[in-house]
């Protein structure tokens, strides 16, 4: 049997999380081995799995951290488990020391914002030392965990890796909800049980706060001043935390205690659950006064829930995600706003709404439901359904020809039911200005690794192009390792690391030929550089066609011939896979324009753009990239220019233009701004190296150039021949290989 062993720095008994997170790998058929601590409750655990708990001569404080590493590093060091599972930042670099010479998948469940905590907030010299641990063991995780989507959102910025959500939700009742999911009218009748087993007044509203976080500045001192100018309200404390001295040296003071305000102190869950169905309202008001407690996604939220009872919560951003209208939100905490909130909370319709929702919620946020992630981690981990994209680069904006492809692929996989790993490479930082959301991809983790600097150096050294050189690295070949299932290399570029035999290759195009012609129009050294690139890729290629074991897909028949001649396998013809929305026009445009799409910092882009100055018709250049040269020219020449558009914007252009250029200058591959172009283009005008070897012709809706003159006399003939229905039914047909390709997730 397969063994997991999980570190947490905490002596075990209160953390449900952990213990729920045992449970789920257990089913899945592994043992495992849970470690922690003896303080501060030296009481035995009994778990249905294997604990082990360390002796520490500290208990806080840095030389406290410090020992527990040296104990948790020396029995791993003796201990040889099949998954290293690390508990927060605090027992992480052990694992990752570990688990990486051993070549073992390591998982990482981060509880919280660690360096967001208010502790270490408030110590920047500490706050960098976890820094600097979190910064050199984040890149060895291969499988990453926590809480809420901001804290995974925040973590896939700063390291270009994504993580899984598990939210700290609890079991359901061993008898099920005692609710249906759209609610029922029997809630007043099961608080007033609750409140005669516990002793509580039935007829007086009742406040609940509870948790083991009940600590300073978190809204406990407000709800009690609130609590205490309410006329008839009783207020539960149950559970513990820093401010509860000070609370209740307060109620004994303004003489509240009992009679306003009861201390109950920390319980087990099953009375836990009993208080909180006896209560009216459950509170969770946590400030935003570190970055840890504004992305905090509290537990008692979800308690709150299974009691089917309303909440009233603080404005942080996951709260008022997942609260909905199971309550009220304060936009700032004080007894007047508190006061107002239950005040219009509990008026008769308003709060059994609330408290369906709650109920609602009850019914999806439970660990039932929940620990399917885990499930999903798992066979992410055996490699079941699941694929593995290596892509040169991500998938961040503004897209361009490789990135669509790459997002094509990854869509047809996500319709067909499986996981997919995005790994990519990124030149600079693993943070990108404008990060991906990756909550609108469910279903993808996303892996991004710095690509070697230095073309200089590597320049100079014999066999190995720069290109696929920056892109092979240690961390890179530790997660292929690790990255069980189907593989999709997307071209040369990540052809330097050891693949299994049955990975696949996406060949989009012979890149010695095309760094060929990029050194043939430029000068100078970068012009020596890309000649000096093209003689190693054509060795390189060469070589990679001789030796490449697995199935290889390639764009275009031209690229299945050029493969063939490397010394290749007959490859499969698999046509783009990004499907763009939208269809062709039926009718004519409305004024004749031309549009010029592309990535305008390619060179053969730029000379696309340059093409079109002093046209007969109105040109528009649609894309990004724009140099300085391009802005001033389309300026003077009286070019409109659409900087970075999103998909609907470039949706718009295609309805309004009456024809569309798709420049090249090489026949290699195929352009993915002719494929857009092919499902939302009324003309196209495509220069021959474009559409070489495609068999489109003019029934397509293309005519082609070669140079200026050609595209005027196109040009021309687009407005003689003008556009019609008839012409958009053809055009369609003969397009139709194209624009609904054999999908790649067919073929797995």
């Amino acid at each position: 049997m397969p063994t997991v062993l999980l570190s947490v720095i905490n002596d075990l008994h209160s953390d449900q999380r952990v213990h729920r997170t045992c449970l789920a790998w257990m089913e899945r058929g592994y043992h495992p081995i849970l470690v922690g601590r003896t303080f501060p409750n030296p009481s035995p655990v009994e778990r249905p799995y294997e604990t082990i708990r360390l002796p520490c001569r500290f208990q806080r404080g840095p030389f406290f951290y410090l020992e527990y590493q040296m104990r948790l590093w020396s029995l791993l060091r003796k201990a040889r488990p099949d998954v290293y599972l690390a508990n927060d930042l605090d027992t992480l670099w052990p694992q990752a020391f570990w688990a990486s010479r051993r070549q073992k998948p390591l998982v990482y469940d981060s509880h919280e914002y660690f360096l967001g905590a208010p502790e270490l907030e408030s110590r920047p010299w500490i706050q960098s030392l976890w820094r600097w641990v979190e910064r050199r063991t984040m890149p060895r995780v291969d499988f990453g965990v926590t809480v809420n989507a901001s804290i995974a959102q925040a973590y896939y910025a700063e390291y270009g890796q994504s993580m899984d959500i598990v939210r700290n939700v609890p079991l359901l009742p061993e008898g099920g909800l005692p609710f249906a999911a759209e609610g029922d009218l029997q809630q007043e009748e099961r608080r007033l049980l609750a409140c005669r087993a516990l002793g509580l007044p039935e007829d007086r509203p009742i406040w609940i706060l509870q948790g083991a976080g009940i600590n300073m500045d978190r809204g406990a001192e407000e709800l009690l001043q609130a609590a205490g100018a309410h006329a008839s309200a009783l207020l539960l404390l149950v559970g513990s935390g820093d401010a509860i001295p000070s609370l209740q040296a307060e109620a004994q003071h303004q003489g509240w205690i009992h009679e306003k305000v009861r201390f109950v102190g920390r319980v087990g869950r099953e009375e836990l659950a009993q208080y909180t169905r006896a209560a009216h309202v459950g509170f969770s008001l946590d400030k935003p006064k570190s970055q840890n407690y504004r992305w905090s996604l509290p537990n008692k939220l979800f308690d709150y829930f299974q009691a089917g009872i309303p909440v009233i919560a603080s404005g942080l951003v996951e709260v008022e995600k997942h609260l909905g209208t199971a309550g009220k939100v304060l936009s700032h905490i004080t007894p007047e706003t508190i006061l107002e909130a239950v005040g219009s909370l509990m008026k008769s319709d308003t709060y059994a709404s609330a408290s369906r929702a709650a109920q609602a919620s009850a019914h999806r946020f439970h660990w039932g439901n929940e620990k399917r992630v885990w499930h999903q981690l798992i066979d992410r981990m055996e490699g079941i359904h699941t694929v593995h994209i290596w892509s040169m680069d991500r998938l961040e904006p503004p897209p361009y020809g490789g990135t669509l492809e790459v997002k094509g692929q990854l869509e047809s996989l996500l319709a067909a039911g499986f996981q997919v790993v995005l790994h990519a490479t990124a030149k600079e930082r693993l943070a990108h200005p404008v990060p991906l959301q990756m909550t609108d991809y469910p279903g993808v983790q996303w892996r991004t690794y710095r690509r070697k600097k230095g073309a200089f150096w590597l320049f100079f050294t014999a066999g190995i192009p720069y290109m696929v050189g920056s892109r092979k690295s240690r961390q890179m070949q530790h997660s292929l390792n690790m990255a069980k299932g189907h593989h999709l290399v997307q071209g040369t570029h990540l052809t330097g690391l050891t693949y299994p035999a049955s990975a696949i290759l996406r060949w989009h195009n012979p890149e010695a030929l095309y760094y060929k012609s990029l050194g043939e129009i430029q000068k100078g050294f970068k012009a020596l550089y890309l000649r000096r690139e093209a003689t190693l890729l054509s060795r390189w290629e060469t070589n990679l066609a001789k030796r490449w074991q697995g199935p290889v897909w390639v764009l275009s028949p031209v690229d299945a011939l050029l493969w063939i001649a490397l010394g290749g396998k007959p490859p499969l013809v698999l046509p783009p896979q990004k499907k763009f929305p939208g269809s062709i026009p039926l009718e004519p445009a409305q004024r004749t324009m031309l549009l010029v799409p592309g990535k305008f910092s390619v060179p053969e882009n730029a000379q696309a753009a340059c093409l079109t100055h002093g046209l007969s018709v109105s040109v528009t250049w649609a894309g990004h990239g724009f140099s300085k040269e391009l802005r001033r020219s389309a300026a003077h020449h009286g070019i409109t220019v659409l900087d970075q558009p999103d998909d609907a914007m470039m949706h718009t252009a295609f309805a309004q233009a009456s024809m569309v250029l798709v420049h090249a200058e090489h026949s290699l591959g195929v352009k993915l701004k002719l494929i857009q172009a092919l499902y939302q283009a009324r003309w196209i005008l495509a220069h021959e190296a474009a559409v070489q070897g495609l068999s489109l012709s003019e029934e397509a809706g293309i005519l082609t150039y070669t140079d200026r003159l050609s595209l005027e006399k196109a040009i021309q003939t687009v407005e003689n021949l003008g556009w019609d229905t008839d012409r958009a039914i053809k055009a369609e047909e003969a397009r139709r290989f194209w624009t609904q390709p054999l999908q790649a997730s067919s073929l797995l």
